[in-house]
């Protein structure tokens, strides 16, 4: 009977020391794997200190989350279809190539530098023009699919059914019925609910193809990092015109509302001439990974269809993405700040910047550029809400002007750098942005377009208030541990 009883007492001992060695050979293992990738310090520690800190979960979120990679089979077709249309891709970018010394000294650092996926530098022939709202956006992409003859291609990372875009695919069921090519591709993620309603169906029921993007689920966990999201917002009519922004394919009076943070407020480009086929090849790229077996079928999509000229604005389309170039965003955006000598305005939703990007944001400041960075007063992320805000102490007393646009959730993403460069699109100044997802951005290198983006923007600053350095620096303590705290996993947000 004792030995039992001294038995039964050990058992628990013996089960603790099994539990704290296999965390000691966890922490162990992956700290030597995360410490020979060799990537960003922050990057590093933060992960080290989920590791150690949370024993167990934390190593399963470093096994699904850590590490960027994306299944062989993905990149091999992806690379397939690219040298299928390699043909088009060249002519288009000796046809219509801009040479350097047509372009602004800022607009031929960023042009020589951009290496991007499709090896298409700066074009001309293309005109551009804003949309500042995102009904009168709607009602511009039901008239354009209303004309459209040959193909409308729509690439989303979210889409929800409701208000104008019912209107947006009632167009569509109405250009499928007339025989035009319709197809309808989204993130399997972001618009989830769209997939399991019955939208989809009747879609399909009047010919639209539908069809989603980088599929996600706990078994695909197993073979590819599922946090890996296609975040471009994308639409192309008959090849040669294109819309590309911030607007996710939903209404800014339906969406989101109980998040209680305003209506989403988004900028959207319509786009026509050489730097639209390019979108188009972008949307057509995704498409194929996702839906087509034959590299031939996309190399001979729509060779015959002749690219117009549009305009005489030099623009300048960068997909980016894991496989795609997952720096060159990056990169193109620390130039722009260094090079920027007189005026930088940023708009961005979620600010989590690169310790590189910090850094140029006050070294720009301090050599006499005048920055402002505007950001929503209220947004739909506690975690990114807080962890912008811990990088404010070092932007103002760098000098940088901080804004908060208080009508609503400012989601344009927008640069304009002195009055040379305009940029827009889906990045965010966030790493999820920048490493993580495939997104595109625009360049527009035309003093026209900058004047009207920079329009925008102090439309946007008129609806926002300054922070003072001062009040800042004595918010409560609360406020700066918490945010201070979560700046510790900024690296991995």
């Amino acid at each position: 009977m004792p030995e039992t009883l001294n038995a039964i007492s050990t058992t628990p001992t013996l089960v603790t020391l099994l539990v704290v060695a296999a965390h000691w050979s966890i922490m162990i293992g992956l700290g030597v794997r995360i410490i020979l990738r060799r990537r960003p310090t922050g990057v590093s520690l933060a992960w080290l200190l989920i590791v150690v800190t949370v024993p167990f979960v934390g190593a399963v979120l470093y096994l699904f989350v850590g590490e960027l990679w994306l299944p062989r089979r993905r990149i091999g077709r992806y690379g397939a279809f690219k040298r299928a249309i390699s043909d088009q891709i060249e002519h288009l970018d000796e046809a219509w190539d801009i040479k350097g010394d047509q372009l602004t000294p800022i607009a031929r650092s960023l042009n020589a530098q951009a290496n991007n996926p499709l090896k298409i530098s700066a074009i001309g022939g293309n005109s551009i023009e804003l949309y500042d709202t995102s009904s009168r956006c709607m009602c511009a992409i039901v008239e354009e699919i209303d004309r459209a003859k040959v193909s409308v291609s729509m690439l989303f990372y979210i889409w929800e059914s409701g208000g104008d875009v019912d209107d947006v695919e009632r167009a569509l069921i109405r250009a499928a019925g007339r025989g035009v090519v319709c197809r309808v591709m989204v993130d399997s993620a972001g618009s989830k609910r769209f997939l399991r309603g019955r939208t989809v169906q009747a879609l399909q029921s009047a010919g639209v193809e539908v069809s989603d993007t980088m599929p996600a689920g706990i078994l695909r966990a197993l073979f590819a990092r599922i946090d890996i999201r296609n975040h471009r917002k994308i639409i192309t009519i008959d090849h040669n015109i294109a819309y590309t922004g911030s607007m996710n394919m939903v209404d800014p009076k339906l969406f989101k509302r109980s998040k209680k943070v305003g209506r989403w407020v988004d900028v959207m480009a319509r786009v026509q001439g050489p730097a639209a086929r390019v979108l188009d090849m972008t949307v057509r790229l995704d498409w194929a990974v996702e839906s087509v077996d034959d590299p031939g079928a996309i190399g001979a999509m729509d060779m015959d269809i002749p690219i117009e000229h549009a305009g005489d604005v030099p623009l300048q389309v960068v997909p980016s993405g894991p496989d795609q170039g997952p720096e060159i965003i990056h990169d193109m955006l620390l130039t722009l700040i260094y090079t920027a000598q007189k005026r930088l305005v940023i708009t961005t939703p979620y600010f989590v910047p690169s310790e590189a990007m910090l850094t140029a944001l006050k070294a720009a400041s301090r050599r006499g550029v005048r920055v402002t960075l505007v950001v929503p007063e209220k947004i739909d992320s506690i975690l990114v809400r807080h962890a912008s805000k811990s990088y404010f102490e070092d932007l103002l007393d760098a000098g940088v002007e901080i804004r908060l646009y208080s009508g609503g959730l400012l989601h344009a993403k927008t640069v304009t750098a002195d009055d040379e460069v305009a940029m827009l699109g889906t990045v965010n100044m966030d790493k999820r942005s920048f490493w993580i997802n495939f997104e595109v951005s625009l360049f527009a290198y035309d003093i026209g377009i900058v004047d009207d983006l920079r329009g925008l923007q102090e439309g946007y600053i008129e609806q926002s208030s300054g922070i003072d350095s001062q009040e800042w620096r004595s918010r409560a303590m609360v406020s700066r541990v918490v945010q201070n705290s979560v700046q510790l996993l900024a690296p991995i947000l």
